[in-house]
């Protein structure tokens, strides 16, 4: 079972070490990777629906806030 963090009570910088930390290693950047595969470099066709287009938008959406969370800047 997941633990829950009352993620309210943390610190921005609290919350984004904990990113750093989970994606800079070998296996984070592999999970990302994956992600960043299956979302921003997927492509719908031209008959794909407006759900379709808005699901899939909204996964990219995460996949780079993750992505601006984990890094180091």
């Amino acid at each position: 079972m997941m633990e829950y963090y009352d993620t309210k009570k943390m610190s921005d910088k609290e919350i984004k070490q904990a990113f750093i930390k989970c994606f800079s290693t070998k296996e984070g950047k592999v999970a990302l990777s994956f992600l960043r595969r299956i979302t921003t470099e997927r492509y719908l066709g031209p008959d794909c629906s407006e759900g379709e287009l808005r699901h899939l938008e909204g996964q990219r959406h995460l996949v780079g806030y993750i992505a601006s969370l984990s890094s180091y800047r």
